[in-house]
């Protein structure tokens, strides 16, 4: 195996390495691959997403009854801060969605 081409997934660009051409069959394996790559990293992103939801419950749960007050009083503001912007966001995006049905 041999590396005939460097990929960005994000801006789905192929560069062939040095003189390589590469032939029809390549570039369309190469396709194919980023199809599925590109549907594997959108499938880690929920997966992230679900374990923040995760994520959040423990930290309600372990602000509720194990955090002492200089443990609150070290992650308070960044928790309300984060969550605030993501509710905004969250919220706005919603009515977004509410207003575009047709």
């Amino acid at each position: 195996m041999h590396q005939i081409a460097a990929i960005n997934i994000r801006n789905e660009t192929v560069k062939p390495l040095g003189d390589t051409v590469l032939t029809d069959e390549e570039t369309e394996l190469i396709a194919d691959w980023m199809r599925e790559r590109k549907t594997v990293l959108e499938e880690r992103e929920i997966d992230d997403i679900l374990r923040t939801i995760d994520h959040l419950n423990l930290t309600a749960q372990w602000a509720q009854s194990k955090a002492s007050d200089a443990d609150l009083e070290r992650v308070t503001d960044q928790l309300l801060l984060s969550m605030h912007d993501l509710r905004t966001i969250l919220s706005r995006k919603k009515i977004e969605r509410a207003t575009n049905k047709p």
